[in-house]
């Protein structure tokens, strides 16, 4: 008998603990959680392939001997190293179009020696003159979104530098506003002058891009 009362008195314990009223809510707040994508910035860079800034770029042309004529070195600007990007993020052009030029700061130097980069005289080769030829070169886009990839990019055609008048690389039509992507294998041809000293002849240039 004793037992019994024992399992009752349990029973009923554990049947007070299953009905004990649940914890009653007072009140609550609710809220909004905000995140603002700002509009970045229009620009350029040469970037390797992990899209890390290169922190020297250089572009080798070939070399040339010592020549009583006229001679043509050639050269690719852009490579899978060193790749010339546009990184134009969203809605900074406001549906505009934006246009990559290349523009020189010479003359061709080497030492005391020099030669021109931008003189049409005698098809280039009085003086020196440089031809930039951006059809020659390979577009890669390296976005997702569909506005993006199907953005209108387009090359610019084989041109020879005169006086200080920048090349055109790459440029889109209006109303791309987002984008990102490089050109490679752009084609170089200098011609160099009769009796140019031998010497290892620097160029720097520029790349510059710019929203219309």
């Amino acid at each position: 008998m004793k037992q019994i009362v024992k399992l009752i008195a349990a029973f009923s314990a554990v049947l007070a603990l299953a009905v004990l009223p649940t914890a009653t809510v007072l009140g609550q707040a609710n809220s909004d959680v905000t995140q603002e994508i700002n509009g970045g910035t229009l620009s350029t860079a040469i970037l390797d392939a992990g899209r890390t800034a290169v922190p020297s770029p250089s572009f080798a042309m070939s070399a040339q001997a010592f020549s009583f004529n006229c001679t043509t070195s050639t050269g690719t600007l852009g490579s899978s190293t060193q790749r010339l990007y546009v990184i134009n993020p969203s809605g900074t052009t406001s549906g505009q179009s934006w246009t990559l030029t290349l523009a020189a700061t010479g003359p061709w130097t080497s030492g005391g020696n020099n030669y021109a980069y931008n003189q049409a005289a005698g098809s280039g080769c009085t003086s020196g003159q440089l031809t930039v030829n951006a059809n020659a070169g390979t577009v890669t886009t390296d976005c997702v979104s569909s506005a993006c990839t199907g953005a209108t990019v387009s090359k610019g055609s084989s041109t020879a530098m005169t006086g200080s008048t920048p090349v055109t690389i790459l440029s889109t039509s209006a109303g791309v506003t987002v984008w990102r992507g490089y050109i490679t294998g752009v084609a170089l041809s200098q011609a160099i002058p009769p009796e140019t000293p031998a010497g290892a002849y620097v160029l720097p240039v520029t790349l510059t891009v710019t929203a219309a």
